[in-house]
């Protein structure tokens, strides 16, 4: 129990860091059956884990709410009425079409009958999450106080017993509501990584290799992973049954895109980053050889730990004496997944091979239209 209860502490400690403001974090609360007005609100954020009080401004209308921490500020986050969620930065984006889901937490809201009183308005308090029973001895829980048209007065996430993030309206304005107010823009989707005159030069040739799981006990229909490399370009694929990700990368550049779809093939997070400088020489590692060769399609490979210094994880690759990987073994939480090449072809390999498939970047994949 003392085990299970560490474990969870840390999972519900992530979950508060992350939901503090990334795009897995909820719209407003809005009980069932409530179509709230157009309205503005204003809060102020406190964090048990940042002294600094935060805020923040939530605008509302239709199907579409937009929470920013200033009025012209660049970041922020669309919530669509369809449960998806877009963050945005000066970076890039990160859309998800549903909220992060932990295990041992019970998602139903409650209404707990509970009336109270904020800035003059009354609102109802309804428990939106809990911890189950069996799920360690601290609990967790996150609640809402709103109004009975539909607009959140007050937000609060404990843990423990203590409150761990808390937002609090400090200035309610119901109003008219503009499109533009809420709507992502349509260029949000617009990536134009192929249209800059960058080098298109790498230490590494252009080639594919396709991958599998390796191991004695493989399944009859693997997934398949390919690999596949243009110039500085990386494009990584896993299909595995109907669910799909993708990786896209550019060396020495915080230029990436990834993408993950369910078990059922339905698009579930989308995120581009694209800010246009390498991150300084000391933030980067250098890989550990590890002293072991492996022979793998007749090539020989040299085994190197590829992130040294990481804890509860990290990657192994064999390397081919022109750095193509063979062989990787992925590290996560005390599990390994290793993947080996089953076909490897060095070969020219256009940029059109690289790019995302278009449907990808469309609006009408994430229900935006």
């Amino acid at each position: 129990m003392l085990e299970q209860e560490r474990v969870l502490r840390g999972l519900l400690l992530i979950m508060f860091c992350v939901t503090a403001g990334q795009a897995a974090a909820e719209a407003p609360f809005v009980p069932p059956g409530i179509s709230p007005p157009d309205y503005e609100v204003t809060t102020t954020v406190t964090k048990s884990y940042d002294p600094k009080e935060g805020s923040q401004i939530v605008i509302h209308h239709d199907h579409w709410t937009r929470a920013t921490p200033g009025r012209d500020s660049p970041n922020g986050v669309y919530y669509a009425g369809n449960g998806v969620a877009i963050e945005y930065y000066a970076g890039g984006i990160d859309i998800r079409r549903r909220r992060l889901r932990w295990d041992g937490i019970d998602y139903e809201a409650h209404n707990t009958g509970e009336r109270q009183t904020h800035l003059g308005e009354s609102c109802t308090v309804w428990e939106t999450l809990r911890s189950k029973p069996d799920y360690g001895r601290l609990k967790s829980s996150e609640s809402s106080c709103v109004t009975d048209d539909g607009i959140e007065l007050w937000h609060r996430s404990i843990y423990g017993g203590e409150v761990q993030r808390s937002v609090e309206a400090t200035n309610i304005e119901r109003r008219p509501v503009a499109d533009n107010e809420v709507h992502p823009p349509r260029p949000l989707l617009a990536l134009d990584w192929w249209q800059r005159d960058t080098p298109m030069s790498s230490t590494k040739p252009d080639h594919e290799i396709i991958m599998e799981p390796a191991g004695n006990a493989k399944p009859t229909s693997p997934p398949i992973q390919t690999v596949r490399r243009s110039g500085p370009w990386q494009f990584k694929e896993q299909i595995g049954g109907r669910s799909r990700r993708i990786e896209i990368a550019r060396d020495a550049s915080w230029a990436r895109l990834y993408y993950t779809s369910d078990e059922f093939g339905v698009p579930d997070h989308l995120a581009v980053t694209q800010l246009k400088f390498a991150p300084p020489m000391e933030t980067r590692t250098t890989p550990t050889d590890l002293g072991r060769t492996d022979t793998i399609l007749g090539e020989t490979c040299r085994w190197y730990r590829m992130d040294p210094g990481v804890a509860d994880g990290g990657t192994i690759h064999c390397l081919s004496e022109d750095g193509l990987v063979l062989k990787e073994t992925l590290l996560s939480w005390g599990s390994a997944r290793t993947w080996i090449a089953t076909r490897l072809t060095r070969r020219p390999v256009s940029i059109d091979e690289i790019k995302p498939p278009v449907e990808l970047l469309e609006p009408h994949t994430w229900g935006l239209d």
